[in-house]
């Protein structure tokens, strides 16, 4: 009965070993956790982009006006009136952001994209047919009566009004200061218009004296007037100065284009004292003044069209006259003088009718 019951209990020993065998083959383990293991960034090496040479561009200067001037007296201009006239330039220029650059000539090489304004004194600079090359550039001729007004082109004096103005002007000087009005003048046969032009000179000079008569002989119709043809380096003037001579004339006019140095040479020599519309290339001891045109006021009016680039036109000069340090015009005759001139240019009075 013992040892039934002691097997018993062995087996019961057995069975609960074998059931916590197999409860424990059941029960899940413990998972192991693996460390994350860091991920290292891979350098791609960067591959670079082939550099492209842009073209370097020409260096672009500031803006600019170019003033071309020949010598004062091949421009027929006081030396005076052109130094006023580039300063003039100059303050204009930079008021309206341009540098102004002065040249002795013009060519077309000079006209880079740089230039707006081109500015010139005298003739013999073609500026019309430049214009006409450069239709983005403004132009402005003073005192050149061969040019013609263009789209981008403008003038200052040298129209036909103008030229026959400074003779009435200049007749009326001669006039002026004559001792017994025995005035002449000399006029190129060569201009557009020789006969108004010396019918202008005479209507000034009457338009001082009336008919100019003589009070001490010899007796002749005065004003008088000559065509010529000037001729370099000959001595086709001294008949007729020998002929104003005899018959007594004290004052004579001398349209530019006839006075050489030769032809003023020998008005000195022969005493007769000269007024004329161009500055001498010196100033001589009979030296009365030069009718000049003074383009400063024109050029006030006309500047700020040209820096806008509207279209072209023809203004005229204000006439003075200059070089009268000689003193043979005296300052009040000389007022007097130019406010005749002013007048003339108002309209007031005609150059063309005899009074």
């Amino acid at each position: 009965m013992f040892i039934r019951k002691h097997k018993l209990n062995l087996n019961l020993l057995l069975l609960g070993l074998v059931v916590i065998l197999v409860l424990a083959a059941c029960t899940p383990g413990v998972a192991e956790t693996e460390t994350p293991t860091p991920e290292t960034e891979i350098e791609i090496p960067a591959t670079e982009e082939p550099q492209i040479e842009e073209p370097q561009a020409d260096p672009v200067g500031p803006p600019t006006a170019l003033f071309v001037s020949l010598e004062s007296r091949d421009a027929g201009f006081n030396p005076a009136i052109i130094s006023q006239l580039e300063n003039r330039l100059e303050t204009l220029s930079a008021e309206s952001g341009l540098e102004l650059m002065v040249l002795d000539t013009i060519s077309p090489e000079a006209i880079t994209t740089e230039v707006q304004v081109v500015i010139g004194v005298g003739a013999n600079h073609n500026l019309n047919a430049l214009a006409a090359e450069f239709p983005g550039v403004q132009f402005l001729v003073i005192g050149d009566p061969g040019a013609s007004v263009a789209g981008n082109l403008s003038i200052i004096g040298a129209s036909s009004r103008d030229i026959n103005q400074k003779a009435f002007i200049a007749g009326y000087a001669t006039a002026l200061i004559s001792v017994d009005y025995k005035i002449a003048g000399l006029i190129p046969a060569d201009v557009p218009d020789p006969e108004l032009l010396g019918r202008s000179f005479v209507i000034g000079g009457r338009y001082y004296c009336g008919i100019c008569q003589p009070l001490f002989p010899p007796y002749n119709a005065f004003p008088q007037w000559e065509t010529m043809t000037a001729e370099p380096g000959q001595d086709g003037f001294r008949p007729v100065i020998n002929r104003l001579e005899n018959i007594g004339v004290d004052v004579v006019y001398v349209h530019g284009d006839l006075a050489t140095a030769d032809l003023l040479d020998y008005l000195e020599e022969m005493g007769i004292n000269v007024v004329s519309n161009r500055h001498p290339d010196r100033i001589r001891n009979n030296w009365v003044g030069t009718v000049s045109i003074d383009p400063l006021p024109a050029l006030e009016v006309v500047w700020s069209d040209l820096v806008a680039g509207n279209p072209g036109v023809q203004i005229p000069g204000m006439i003075r006259v200059l070089d009268t340090e000689n003193g043979l015009l005296s300052a009040g005759r000389l007022r007097f003088l130019e406010e005749v001139a002013e007048e003339l240019q108002a309209g007031m009075i005609s150059f063309e009718n005899v009074p």
